[in-house]
């Protein structure tokens, strides 16, 4: 059957575009494909499990025609990665039940574990910043949007979910989409900048918290302590990036938001509420669990078996608990000391590099005077810094969050991860001279 006209011409237009150029075409296909899993990231379970093997289609053909321009061929410290990849490989092999802790890995593969070489090769140029900060700040629109929804009508607009234990969901479906706000809202802030360059001061407030009132709604509805520690964390790392009026406008930023979530949920920050939190206790048998296999672990997804083993239940948590509630006494009873500090040189090594290289780009005056001109360059460090923010964002989140391989949570960090090095690894190479890509200008 013949296709229609209009079908025959797109496709036309479409062979057309990948004989002329065919690492940009695919880079295109990437780069969008990668965008809207960013914006509609919290849409579903089925989402998050397609979008990223079908974004690694796209990558992989990139890469056929573009590798020696790409990141990842550039990027001088991908053996942090391999760290990651150790200490996944000794919390499978010393596990005490390696199907299980194999199965557990696995699950990562397609949606967690490729996201930060997808999301590094997005990065080419300031306007591809612009792109994905305006991906995040719809997100956490529509997600918020969503929450305030499901305060109005008692469900959500997407999946039908009720509140849970009297706390907004969203469509995730549980309260930790308040861990899932904080994390996206976080590059989203960067959204900031863009509008000063169109806007005044007053204007640009007044949009910056038109566009972001629904996510601290559903943040708030949510109320996770974690998260809003995750958000004020970030102010602070940005007071320490930036330094001057920027950082303490970003200090006063940190007690707006925790002074606002300890008065609208003072009895989630209650001194005896945080007291008697079950956490306390979860970590105690992590502990105990690390005790018992010290160097390489008890292996991935083996807390709830190993505490039951040992004779031991959580005081305050149903029995069936599957982690400790901390992302780092997780990493330690998985994978013991070993595996702890392969995963450890990984998280921090990130933190480092890619931290010592925004903040001199920030307060580098050279910088800052060709920001002056038609580079951009200032701009594009300040929303790369943004999804840096993100990652540490995530790394603050984890201390009362999630296990390491709670898979939509490693997603996201994975992708501001990626953006952060596609982001500090062109913007490398453009203080050198002219970063692969940038024909789209500023």
């Amino acid at each position: 059957m013949p296709l229609p006209h209009c079908l025959e011409d797109l496709m036309a237009r479409l062979r057309a575009r990948h004989d002329a150029d065919p690492g940009r075409f695919w880079h295109a296909c990437l780069f969008w494909t990668f965008w809207t899993s960013l914006a509609l990231f919290p849409i579903g379970y089925g989402w998050r499990e397609v979008t990223p093997p079908l974004c690694f289609i796209f990558l992989v053909l990139y890469y056929r025609h573009c590798w020696q321009v790409s990141v990842l061929r550039r990027l001088t410290v991908w053996p942090l990665f391999v760290c990651a990849g150790a200490m996944t490989l000794i919390g499978v092999l010393f596990s005490t039940d390696v199907w299980q802790s194999f199965l557990h890995a696995g699950m990562g593969v397609n949606k967690a574990y490729i996201l930060p070489f997808i999301a590094m090769e997005c990065v080419r140029s300031t306007r591809d910043l612009r792109r994905l900060v305006w991906a995040c700040v719809l997100a956490c629109l529509w997600q918020g949007l969503d929450g305030m929804w499901q305060a109005w009508t008692g469900f959500d607009f997407i999946m039908g979910y009720a509140p849970h234990a009297g706390r907004l969901t969203g469509s995730l479906g549980d309260y930790s989409v308040g861990n899932y706000m904080a994390l996206a809202m976080i590059p989203a802030f960067a959204c900031w900048f863009l509008l000063r360059r169109r806007l005044a001061v007053g204007p640009s407030a007044a949009v910056w918290l038109l566009l972001f009132a629904p996510a601290f709604f559903l943040l708030h509805g949510a109320s996770s302590r974690s998260g809003i520690l995750a958000v004020a964390a970030a102010f602070v790392f940005w007071a320490l990036l930036t330094g001057g009026r920027a950082g303490r406008a970003a200090l006063w930023g940190t007690v707006l938001v925790l002074g606002g979530f300890t008065l609208l949920s003072f009895q989630r920050m209650d001194p005896s509420t945080v007291a008697g939190d079950g956490r306390w206790s979860l970590w105690s048998l992590g502990w105990q669990v690390f005790m018992e296999h010290p160097w390489f672990g008890a292996g991935l997804d083996r807390y709830n078996a190993c505490f039951r083993a040992l004779g031991l239940a959580p005081a305050r948590d149903a029995i069936t608990i599957s982690h400790p509630h901390n992302m780092y006494l997780d990493m330690l009873y998985a994978h013991g000391i070993v595996g702890f500090l392969l995963g450890m040189i990984f998280l921090l090594g990130f933190v480092w590099w890619a931290g010592r290289h925004v903040r001199r780009a920030l307060h580098d005056d050279g910088v800052a005077r060709r920001a002056a001109e038609a580079t951009g360059s200032l701009l594009y460090w300040r929303l790369t810094a943004w999804f840096y923010l993100g990652w540490l964002g995530w790394l603050v989140n984890g201390i009362f969050g999630h296990d390491f391989y709670r898979i939509w949570w490693l997603a996201l960090a994975m992708c501001s991860l990626g953006i952060c090095i596609g982001g500090v690894v062109n913007g490398l190479a453009a203080d050198r001279g002219a970063p692969p890509g940038t024909e789209d200008g500023a």
